[in-house]
């Protein structure tokens, strides 16, 4: 039997070696600022969308891989194997998943193709992509894969507060008048994604406060396997983020990341994340 196939999109940010050593096929996204493409992760790191953002204030808009790229790359795998799972980050963010669902379809009398809505974005998505690769990489089969991801989307949990609301205003998650009173009243909102959707959790007026927010939404979690911190130039933040979590979970496991520029085109530059898994 052929193994398992996986395909998932850039926003999942699993480095381009992890990827290989795992087969693991990922479409990037592409990240429009102005007149200008760029494709996430090859064309365009987090470091270069930081600052291209800084020095054009330009709105980021998010173009998902086309129905014709989904088909392509099927017909490709479909070469190798029967077998494939699509996992990509929430419908709600992009059209990823539904442009992958659609090229889908026609295929699924041929093969057995299973798509995903993971619900998440950035290293939520990759943890879930990179432990179905494990797991067909092991033998498991499409269902076996299918019910090991279903279970691990609803224990993975994504948390952030933003320097600014400008780019949830213009990514259309809030709307332009609550941002332009939150800019006149320096509010950092505590977000949280519920269900696949960016959601305002809590508003708070200071980092240091925002931090505080963060730390206390870690340690509500009673058995965290791991965590990821994310960041862009914060390190002051994610120290103190570090700081206060040791104080508190001594022995969790944390890793440190640069965030994506396609949760940056949400949060923009300036915004402290953790993504929490928990364990069963």
């Amino acid at each position: 039997m052929a193994q398992v196939k996986i395909i998932t999109d850039s926003t999942a940010e699993i480095s381009p070696e992890l990827a290989d050593s795992l087969g693991i096929t990922v479409l990037p996204l592409t990240i429009q600022l102005g007149s200008k493409s760029y494709r996430e992760g090859i064309d365009l790191n987090a470091k270069e969308f930081f600052a291209k953002i800084e020095r054009t204030n330009a709105t980021p808009l998010l173009v998902p891989p086309s129905v014709q790229q989904f088909e392509q790359t099927l017909d490709e795998l479909m070469k190798q194997t029967n077998e494939i799972v699509m996992i990509f980050n929430s419908s709600k963010l992009s059209r990823t998943f539904a442009n992958a669902h659609r090229a889908a379809m026609p295929l699924m009398g041929r093969a057995k193709i299973r798509v995903i809505d993971s619900q998440l974005i950035s290293t939520g998505l990759g943890m879930i992509v990179t432990n179905a690769a494990r797991a067909a990489r092991d033998g498991a089969d499409v269902e076996d894969v299918v019910r090991l991801t279903r279970g691990l989307i609803p224990r993975t949990y994504i948390a952030a507060f933003a320097d600014t609301l400008d780019y949830l205003e213009r990514s259309g998650r809030i709307r332009k008048a609550q941002a332009i009173l939150g800019t006149f009243l320096n509010i950092k909102p505590l977000l949280i994604l519920e269900e696949g959707e960016i959601v305002v959790l809590e508003k708070v007026r200071t980092r240091a406060k925002a931090v505080e927010k963060l730390v206390e939404f870690i340690i509500e979690f009673t058995h965290i396997e791991k965590m990821d911190v994310l960041h862009s130039t914060t390190p002051e933040d994610v120290a103190l983020l570090i700081e206060q979590v040791n104080l508190q979970l001594p022995n969790l496991d944390m890793k440190v990341e640069m965030y994506g520029p396609s949760l940056g085109a949400f949060l923009g530059p300036g915004a402290l994340g953790v993504v929490v898994y928990e364990g069963m």
